[in-house]
């Protein structure tokens, strides 16, 4: 790859961030893993680990970070955006940040409604695309004036997901209310505390009605990687990431994915969620992320590597469109899939068997991989040490009559 000159700086390290770093580093490309709590990806001997501070509370700190890091190159370096937490700061400092890196994300106008959930969803329903029906809220005192339009029970959401990641964190997606009681009082809360908030009906149907189309659009405007995959469990279930994941080919879902993104003119990577409703077979918008997804590295061991095909586009070495992938193909983060399975275990949905038949076939995993065996590991002990004694958790989930069955 005669592009090798640059580096790569991507940002977060999460599973998020590794994927990335190992699709690149896999090809030769020099890796800097910047993150600003030292996660799972500094461990990867693909990643020069480089620490920052907060970009949502320090953005102006952090940026200074960015750029020292990239004037220090002799050539541009190639950024990547993996988390959320970076795109505000990215879109305030764009003109600097352009003098000293090659990069592509969305125009800052489509950054700022992406980032206000309902205006995200009023974009999409001019782009023809179905949204769950969505109230946004100030406080408790609308719940009164919209109880009877409300579809009970509803989900609690993130309006400015910046300011929610600030303040109630990037681990919690949203609340469920059973009843206009439970959501005055949450509202209220959330009111409190500063944040406003979207009320949304909850699409029935199972984690495994769950789709994500995975696009990157390039500088150009030229969609030149579509990839879809399929949630089969979550974790936590209903609201949660996907613990269990397999690729697919569903030309719908592609299909809706690219008429959204072409209606904003949009350029970049593009992860656009969506959920089949059973009571009318349609795809309805959950959200789009601009950054990558956490389970890009599936796409990689798909024969579909969205962080190449990116790289090349920014150091100008005009990559091929490229539509075929493997299907069928899984994957797992397996700590997390296990405390989703004993969600479903509780509830009566998923036996112990019926469970290990769905981890089988060819499967990349979140963390661990044989050339790269550190993340795993620090995955695995850090994941376990928070935890009761594993041989204590088997026992309790997994009976012993059950698993001599």
């Amino acid at each position: 790859m005669s592009g090798r000159k640059h580096a790569a700086v991507v940002l977060g390290m999460f599973e998020t961030g590794l994927g990335v770093a190992r699709s690149l580093g896999r090809q030769g490309i020099r890796v800097i893993g910047v993150d600003k709590r030292g996660d799972v990806g500094f461990a990867s001997k693909y990643v020069e680990p480089s620490l920052c501070p907060d970009p949502l509370d320090a953005s102006d700190a952090f940026i200074e970070h960015l750029l020292r890091i990239a004037l220090k190159e002799d050539q541009k370096p190639v950024l990547f955006v993996t988390s959320d937490d970076y795109l505000p700061s990215l879109a305030q400092h764009r003109t600097r940040l352009e003098e000293a890196l090659l990069l592509n994300i969305p125009a800052t106008a489509t950054l700022t409604c992406i980032a206000d959930k309902y205006g995200q969803y009023q974009l999409a329903r001019r782009a023809g695309v179905a949204v769950p029906a969505t109230f946004a809220m100030k406080g408790a005192e609308d719940v009164e004036e919209l109880r009877d339009q409300i579809p009970f029970p509803v989900f609690i959401k993130a309006r400015d997901v910046t300011t929610w990641r600030r303040i109630v964190g990037g681990n919690v997606k949203g609340f469920v209310a059973q009843t206009p009681d439970e959501l005055e009082t949450r509202l209220q809360a959330l009111a409190a505390r500063g944040l406003e908030a979207l009320v949304q009906e909850i699409i029935p149907g199972p984690d495994s009605n769950v789709y994500m189309a995975c696009c990157y659009v390039s500088r150009t405007g030229e969609l030149i990687r579509a990839f879809a995959l399929r949630k089969l469990r979550q974790q936590p279930p209903g609201f949660g990431f996907g613990s269990l994941a397999v690729s697919v080919h569903d030309e719908a879902v592609l299909a809706l994915g690219r008429q959204f993104l072409e209606s904003m003119d949009y350029r970049g990577i593009g992860a656009i969620e969506l959920k089949r409703d059973e009571r009318d077979d349609r795809l309805k918008l959950i959200e789009l992320n601009a950054r990558y997804w956490q389970q890009n590295a599936l796409a990689e061991r798909c024969g579909m590597s969205f962080p190449i095909a990116q790289y090349q586009d920014l150091t100008s070495e005009a990559p091929a469109a490229a539509n075929e992938y493997d299907a069928n193909v899984k994957w797992l983060n397996a700590l997390a899939d296990f405390d989703s399975f004993r969600v479903y275990r509780r509830r009566g949905t998923l036996d112990s068997s019926a469970w290990i038949r769905s981890l089988r076939g060819p499967k990349v995993y979140s963390s661990s991989a044989t050339d790269d065996p550190r993340p795993g590991v620090r995955a695995i002990t850090q994941n376990i040490a928070a935890r009761r004694p594993l041989r204590a958790l088997l026992k309790r989930v997994w009976p012993k009559s059950e698993r001599q069955g």
